[in-house]
């Protein structure tokens, strides 16, 4: 079977359509005949440099997460092709989503992927919509949970329109929350179609000085001190950093000493039942998915060229088959 294969450390030209072994599942797993991919931070975030100048700490982080040698892609839709005996959700022939093997995903960009997380896709979404979903959907999920929003709510959400902040906004509201929305002036009109009932141009005003508190605000792979946020927490409000970036270290730090601190990140807290969950929501039509662009597998070089340079305001998916 074919694959794109991050071949060696390096820039785009690493990247490589490969013949590979087709993988075959453990009786936990399932083999899927792949039709559509997100492209997630664990697959661009190693170009950033768009050179062969990669820094240190992206060389150390490929090494750690085993990258050099496999597809790319974590986030997969596709059809049943083999089914593990443990696997009882699922069957051959169903149209399914989900997150691929391990704390970084990775191995979806290929005719054929292993999934341990699967569930059948929403019956409203097509493959390319089903494929942006399982991995921001799961930290966006984590982080309303985390927080534990509830009915009426004052709720923040910082970086309200960016990949993990539009799900974030959809479960908030989905939970009852009133949210607040801060993103960047051209983001305003998508933030507020997804359902925020306020939102603030970060761009144009200080967010700070919204004249409000907030029960919980989530704060998606921002760089503001923390203290600032802090000011706009109610006497029992949390903060969640969340993903793998500089919001989350930072909260993750702060927690050790602040009971209104916390973090949330996939590879440490995976969320439970978040795939049926997602789905639920999707077919009642309380959430869905944004798509950028949609690019072909010999395309994978130019798609991520696309989102490091151009920054997309939804997803961008690789189609498959």
């Amino acid at each position: 079977m074919k694959g794109v294969i991050y071949t060696k450390i390096g820039g785009l030209d690493v990247l490589k359509i490969r013949e590979i072994e087709k993988p075959v599942p453990n009786d936990n797993q399932v083999l899927v005949s792949v039709k559509a991919v997100g492209l997630n931070i664990i697959d661009y975030n190693r170009f950033n440099t768009l050179t062969d100048k990669v820094p240190l700490n992206t060389r150390f982080m490929n090494t750690i997460q085993g990258a050099v040698g496999k597809p790319l892609g974590g986030e997969v839709s596709g059809i049943i092709a083999e089914v593990g005996k443990n696997i009882k959700n699922v069957k051959i022939g169903d149209e399914v989503y989900g997150k691929t093997l391990g704390a970084f995903p990775k191995g979806g960009l290929a005719e054929y992927a292993i999934l341990e997380q699967v569930n059948l896709k929403p019956s409203n979404f097509s493959f390319e919509e089903a494929a942006v979903m399982p991995i921001s959907g799961e930290t966006a999920l984590g982080a309303i949970r985390k927080a534990k929003i509830k009915q009426g709510q004052q709720v923040m959400i910082y970086g309200a329109s960016g990949g993990v902040g539009q799900y974030a906004v959809q479960f908030a509201k989905a939970a009852g929350a009133i949210v607040t929305g801060v993103c960047s002036t051209r983001n305003i009109e998508m933030a507020r179609s997804i359902g925020c009932d306020y939102v603030i141009d970060y761009k144009q005003e200080d967010f700070t000085k919204v004249g409000k508190t907030f029960d919980a605000i989530i704060g998606i792979n921002g760089c503001n001190p923390l203290n600032k946020y802090k000011k706009l927490l109610n006497a029992n409000g949390i903060f969640v950093g969340v993903g793998n970036g500089k919001q989350a270290a930072k909260a993750m730090t702060a927690s050790l000493f602040s009971r209104k601190i916390t973090a949330y990140a996939v590879p440490l807290m995976p969320a439970k039942d978040y795939l049926s969950y997602i789905k639920k929501l999707a077919e009642a039509e309380k959430i869905r998915p944004f798509i950028d662009n949609v690019y072909s597998m010999q395309e994978v070089a130019e798609a991520i060229r696309y989102i490091i340079t151009e920054h997309p305001q939804g997803k961008i998916v690789i189609r498959v088959q």
